[in-house]
């Protein structure tokens, strides 16, 4: 059975017909849904360049191939080609046998009405929350409040219709986007046991902070994210970071990740005059160089204005570092309540970070819970719940399609909409 999975990621197809990923979104990746199904067909953006960047992986593979959607970055290329967008959407939906919506995304979305107007069932993965996306500060365009309203609307309608759903929050979306169906959670990410690192680093750490602390030298911060819109809030981590060095903590920050907004953010640093205090690596390839410099730094910090459930997160906590985020998305589900701030906050975080970096035995007990909280990320869980979301749906499309098309009415429903408006405010 071919399955078609949608991606808001974007992509990049090489003169060869090679394609790489910009991200995490690699053929190692793509290729799970293979454990059930015969051949993965991915509906993403696809941008042509002439030469790949050394440090991209590929995406396609042996049964693992891409039905591209015409390229385009932020809401006016996307008006631009509209047209073109829809005609390759429309084509897709007979390219496959079986379809997940990996959502909120707007080429999910587009599908999502194809789909629909069929009577074709589907599987969602979601992985975002569109509320927290579109929130003040997240992005910069006019258009914001009506997406919204918009693709959180639609992101409660495809949940509902959805014949199958997976979460990766335990409770957090799910609450906010309820699905009609039999539904799991399971997290993007897979964590192999050996980064899962034992107790012995907690103690090394420690002494290493401790003699920092006695040669009066910085505490090292550590952020990861990519710079292309301000969903991590990183310009908040910049002024957090230059309140508490202006009160007199020595601190210095490394920052992993690229994009549009590095400059603007490099700007804000000479602007505060703490350029010197921050180091901005670009995109560190996804790994063991992460690792490397998650293992050298003291803290770990993302006050992120959205998430769904933060693959930086989950292997800072991995390799035992204390860490501070923000109160959203899933990150509940992995941080005490003592350990969040309120996202896209300033003054918060700074006091957070100040409280932390001066208590020895709270970044003890920091390490040491977080430990402990990776281990339920592992990959062997993980699959099992994975592989059964596939299988149902593969069971359900099957069965689904030999009975014929299946009613959307159950979207449209009053109470449904009730929910949308009392709960996402």
């Amino acid at each position: 059975m071919r399955v078609m999975v949608t991606f808001e990621h974007r992509f990049i197809s090489t003169p060869d017909g090679n394609v790489y990923s910009r991200g995490t979104v690699d053929y190692g990746f793509l290729s799970r849904y293979l454990a059930i199904f015969d051949e993965v067909i991915v509906l993403a953006r696809v941008e042509n360049v002439e030469e790949i960047p050394s440090n991209k992986k590929r995406a396609d593979g042996p049964n693992v191939s891409f039905f591209p959607v015409p390229y385009y970055f932020g809401p006016i290329q996307f008006l631009k080609r509209h047209r073109e967008v829809k005609t390759c959407i429309e084509k897709a939906v007979n390219a496959a046998d079986a379809y997940i919506l990996r959502v909120t995304g707007l080429v999910g979305t587009l599908l999502w009405r194809h789909l629909m107007k069929k009577g074709i069932p589907y599987g969602v993965e979601v992985v975002g929350d569109p509320w927290d996306v579109f929130s003040p500060g997240s992005v910069k365009t006019k258009l914001r409040p009506f997406l919204r309203r918009k693709m959180t609307w639609d992101l409660i309608r495809q949940c509902s219709a959805a014949s199958v759903a997976s979460y990766v929050t335990k409770y957090s979306l799910q609450k906010r986007y309820p699905s009609r169906c039999w539904s799991t959670h399971y997290s993007t990410i897979d964590l192999p046991a050996e980064i899962i690192l034992d107790d012995s680093i907690i103690d090394k750490r420690m002494e290493r902070i401790e003699a920092k602390i006695n040669a009066r030298k910085p505490i090292h911060l550590c952020f990861v994210g990519q710079m292309s819109q301000m969903y991590k809030a990183q310009d908040v981590v910049i002024s957090a970071v230059n309140k508490c060095i202006k009160k007199g903590i020595n601190l210095e920050l490394v920052m992993l990740g690229d994009g549009a907004l590095r400059g603007q953010l490099e700007e804000q640093a000479a602007r505060l005059g703490i350029g010197d205090k921050i180091r901005f690596l670009g995109n560190v390839p996804a790994g063991q160089a992460v690792y490397e410099e998650l293992d050298k730094s003291d803290v770990f910090v993302l006050p992120s204005r959205q998430e769904g459930l933060p693959r930086a997160l989950i292997e800072a906590m991995a390799r035992g570092l204390p860490c501070i985020a923000s109160k959203v998305g899933g990150i509940p589900e992995l941080l005490d309540d003592e350990y969040m701030v309120p996202p896209g906050k300033v003054d918060p975080l700074a006091k957070k970070i100040d409280e932390v970096v001066a208590d020895k035995r709270k970044l003890r007990e920091m390490s040491s819970r977080n430990l402990q909280k990776a281990q339920e990320y592992c990959i062997d869980e993980l699959n099992k719940r994975r592989n059964e979301f596939y299988q149902k749906l593969a069971d359900i499309t099957e069965r689904l399609c030999k009975s014929g098309p299946i009613s959307d009415s159950a979207q449209e429903t009053t109470t449904l909409k009730n929910y949308c408006y009392m709960k996402i405010r």
